[in-house]
């Protein structure tokens, strides 16, 4: 039952006296648990969880990972200790080197952390060092770190493969504000720079695209630089073009579609490849897919006069959907074009988005009694879904009912999702019970409506609803969503700044 976090924390740490340790997924909800009550003062119990070989790996890893997310510091003899085990599932599932080493914050740790890091190659000391613009270490291990590249790790790199040589050059990037390093990526631009401007030589362009724009602009000019994104985003399209792979992507390619949307003196260059049907859609997508990050407007005005061509259609739904997630008053014309229009994939992606900003009125009312009809039902849902918040109420047991019976996983979270939006008191009994279906299922599968039912209980935030999340969660349905929606009313109970709720369109 729900209660405190002090009460919630000690009936976990029963449950874990009492499961048996060949319970391993049990144990593993329960840690997974301990992480969302917990704080510093399970630091104990976790070591000795993770270190006790006993345990199941899985239960093992994810102590380590509550540790790690929790964030108290570790005392030298622990950081060692837990550095000489290996990693005991997938590697790219456990804990990374920087994330271990933030903990490291007292003499002693900061002592073991040094002798751990030397005991590491040259190349992951040097991704440890460029991730201190993103991770925060303690001064002193960025200090001895710096001090390690610069003096022994970056002649090594200097003289290994082109990963090597990035891998310095990302250091160098990061710490540019060391003098010692501006000198070095000084030197190293007009290396490359020369490279690719002279003898254009290929391998020169990575290095040189990894470079912040405005050392870019310094080491080749903004002319020079033009060219060379126009001839990296041809290349490209040849490649995605000439079947079977027989044409690699250029060098660079990734970061140049980057940075025609990055640097706003590029955007006549933009607007061009966006126009143009020559460039690939696969090209025009990933430009769009930054454009919608970096200029959401610019995005939609692009998609708005797009519409009128109809090879465009993929890629004006690519930024409907995009909008519709965060939808803005001036997104409001393009959704209003998509809902007149004849794509029904468009046209939900317009109802989520008109959603969201109340759109209301005798021809919003109309058009969605003609879509509540249509043979989509995605686009049925949400148009009944919206006719509720009008309220006509009349439209409620079709959401019920695919809620339950939709033969398609997909389609149930659909539903559930949005009858959480406009009914979600009176649908509470059916919001548990696709609950409890998920975490009882012997397949459990988020896309069945988890996630959506979670996050409409704990928008009404009684301790009812969020007794159900926490008995869903130890039963079996684990989800990242279950888990946020926890520590958002842990936030909210206790007066501290909880996460906004996503928007109808989030996953």
């Amino acid at each position: 039952m729900w209660s405190s976090r002090e009460n919630i924390r000690a009936q976990l740490l029963s449950l874990l006296e009492t499961v048996p340790l060949e319970s391993v997924d049990l144990r593993v909800r329960v840690v997974r648990l301990l992480g969302v009550f917990g704080g510093p003062e399970l630091t104990p119990l976790l070591l000795e969880r993770f270190f006790d070989e006993r345990e199941g790996l899985s239960t093992r890893n994810k102590a380590l990972e509550v540790l790690v997310k929790q964030g108290a510091p570790l005392s030298g003899p622990d950081l060692t200790r837990i550095s000489e085990v290996p990693p005991l599932i997938c590697p790219c599932c456990c804990p990374s080197t920087e994330a271990l080493l933030t903990l490291a914050r007292t003499e002693d740790a900061w002592d073991a952390a040094e002798a751990v890091l030397l005991k590491c190659s040259p190349q992951l000391r040097a991704h440890v060092l460029a991730s201190t613009e993103r991770t925060r270490f303690s001064p002193r291990l960025v200090e001895w770190l710096y001090s390690r590249w610069f003096l022994y790790d970056r002649h090594p790199l200097a003289e290994g493969d082109a990963w090597d040589r990035r891998a310095n050059l990302r250091v160098a990037v990061a710490h540019r504000e060391r003098p010692e390093a501006r000198r070095l990526l000084d030197a190293w631009a007009r290396d490359a720079a020369a490279e690719v401007l002279k003898s254009q030589l290929q391998q020169s362009i990575n290095v040189l695209l990894l470079l912040p724009l405005p050392d870019l602009l310094a080491a080749v000019g903004p002319e020079a630089l033009l060219r060379l994104l126009h001839r990296i985003v041809r290349a490209e399209s040849v490649a995605q073009t000439v079947p079977y792979g027989l044409q690699q992507s250029p060098p660079g390619s990734a970061r140049a579609l980057e940075l025609l949307v990055e640097w706003r003196e590029a955007r006549p260059l933009l607007r061009s490849f966006l126009c143009d049907f020559d460039i690939p859609d696969g090209v025009r997508r990933l430009l769009l897919h930054h454009l919608v990050d970096h200029d959401p407007a610019m995005a939609v005005r692009w998609a708005l006069a797009a519409m009128r061509y109809p090879d465009n259609a993929a890629l004006v739904r690519f930024v409907l959907q995009g909008a519709a997630r965060q939808p803005a008053p001036g997104d409001r014309p393009l959704f209003l074009a998509a809902l007149q229009g004849e794509d029904a994939e468009g046209q939900g992606f317009a109802l989520e988005g008109l959603f969201a900003l109340g759109e209301s009125g005798a021809g919003w009312c109309d058009r969605l009694t003609s879509l509540v009809h249509s043979s989509d039902e995605p686009v049925r849902l949400r148009a009944a879904a919206c006719l509720v918040r009008e309220g006509q109420r009349e439209w409620l047991p079709m959401l019920r009912q695919a809620a339950l019976e939709a033969p398609e996983q997909g389609l149930r979270a659909e539903a559930v999702r949005w009858l959480g939006q406009v009914d979600a008191e009176a649908s509470r009994p059916m919001l548990k019970q696709v609950l409890s279906e998920v975490a009882t299922s012997s397949h459990p599968n988020h896309a069945s409506g988890a996630d959506e039912a979670a996050r409409a209980l704990s928008r009404q935030g009684t301790a009812e609803n969020l007794s159900a999340l926490l008995d869903a969660a130890l039963r079996g349905c684990c989800s990242p969503s279950i888990d946020r929606e926890l520590e958002d009313h842990l936030a909210r109970q206790e007066g501290r700044l909880a996460k906004g709720v996503l928007p109808p369109g989030s996953r």
